[in-house]
C-alpha cells in the first residue's frame, strides 16, 4: 500500500503548491474584482467594477482591437498553417525528408518577446527593410515606408502571430495528413477526382477537427496575450491584456479592481473556448483522427 503511494507522495508538495499558487491567484482576483480588499478596509462585495468596465468606451475600444487582432490572425495562421501541412504532405509523399519537418517548427522554439522584436527590427520605418528600399532607390528616405508596426490597425500583430502559430497549426494537422495512404488518392484517381475535388473532399473533411481545435487554440492565445501587443501595439487603443497591465499598475485600488474584471472575463471566455475545443478534440478521437 505504502508503495503504492509513495510516488504520488513525492510530488505532492510541488502539486500543493502550484495548486495554491494558480487557485490562489485566481480566487484572490476574484475577490478583488468584488471591490473585496480587507488591507484597504473595502470588506464588501459590490459590482461597480464590473459596470464602469462594460460601460467604459476605453474597454470597448480595446476589446474591439483584441477581437479583430485575435480573429484576424487565427484567420492568417490558418490558412497558412494548413497550406504548409498539405504543401509537406505532398512533398513528403513522394520523397521523404525529416528536415523539412524541423524546419517548419523552428518559429515554434523562437519566444513570442524574440517574435516582437524581430520584427520591429524588419518592418518599422528605421527597419531592415525600409533601411533596403532606401539603399536601393525605391524610398526618397526610410521614413516613407509604410507604417507597419505599433499601427492603430494592429497590422504588426496580426503578422507576428500568424507566423508564430503557422507552425503549431501546422503540426497539429500534418499527422492526421500523414496518416493517410497513398490508397486513398489513387481511388479518388479512378473515380475520376482531380487534385483539388481529393483535398476538398477527402483531406478536408479528415483534417477539420485538427484545424478547428488547433485554430481555438490560437484564438484563445491571441487573444489573451500580452508581450506581442505589448511591444508592437499603440497607446490607445491598448489590447485588453495590455490595458488590463495599465490599470493595475495605475496606483489605485479602483483601477485594479477593473483590471482584475478584465483579466477574469478572459479567463472565463478562455475556458470556455477550451470547453469546445476539447469537445471538438473527442469528436475527432472518436472517430480515430486524433
Amino acid at each position: 500500500m505504502w508503495h503504492r503511494i509513495k510516488r504520488y507522495s513525492l510530488v505532492l508538495p510541488a502539486l500543493l503548491l502550484t495548486l495554491l499558487l494558480f487557485f490562489g491567484g485566481l480566487v484572490d482576483g476574484l475577490l478583488k474584482s468584488f471591490g473585496y480588499f480587507p488591507a484597504v478596509g473595502a470588506t464588501s462585495f459590490t459590482l461597480v467594477a464590473y459596470q464602469d468596465v462594460i460601460t467604459s468606451n476605453t474597454f470597448l475600444d480595446s476589446l474591439s482591437l483584441t477581437v479583430r487582432v485575435a480573429l484576424l490572425s487565427t484567420v492568417s495562421a490558418t490558412l497558412l498553417g494548413v497550406t504548409v501541412a498539405l504543401a509537406l504532405y505532398s512533398v513528403q509523399r513522394r520523397v521523404k525528408n525529416s528536415w523539412l519537418l524541423r524546419m517548419i517548427q523552428l518559429p515554434l522554439t523562437i519566444p513570442h518577446l524574440a517574435a516582437g522584436y524581430f520584427f520591429i527590427l524588419l518592418l518599422s520605418q528605421s527597419g531592415l527593410l525600409s533601411r533596403m528600399g532606401f539603399a536601393l532607390g525605391w524610398l526618397e528616405t526610410p521614413a516613407q515606408f509604410p507604417v507597419l508596426v505599433n499601427d492603430s490597425f494592429g497590422l504588426g500583430m496580426i503578422l507576428t502571430y500568424s507566423w508564430k502559430e503557422a507552425p503549431f497549426i501546422a503540426l497539429l494537422v500534418y499527422p492526421v495528413l500523414a496518416r493517410i495512404g497513398d490508397s486513398w488518392y489513387e481511388a479518388a484517381k479512378i473515380y475520376g477526382a482531380s487534385t483539388f475535388q481529393y483535398i476538398r473532399f477527402v483531406l478536408m473533411p479528415a483534417i477539420r477537427p485538427a484545424i478547428l481545435t488547433a485554430s481555438l487554440i490560437v484564438f484563445i492565445y491571441t487573444l489573451s496575450s500580452f508581450e506581442v501587443p505589448y511591444l508592437l501595439g499603440v497607446t490607445y487603443p491598448a489590447t485588453l491584456p495590455v490595458y488590463a497591465y495599465q490599470l493595475y499598475t495605475s496606483g489605485s485600488f479602483s483601477d485594479r479592481s477593473e483590471a482584475l474584471v478584465i483579466m477574469w472575463l478572459l479567463t472565463a471566455l478562455a475556458l470556455l473556448v477550451g470547453i469546445i475545443a476539447h469537445r471538438f478534440y473527442r469528436k475527432a478521437y472518436a472517430r480515430g483522427w486524433e
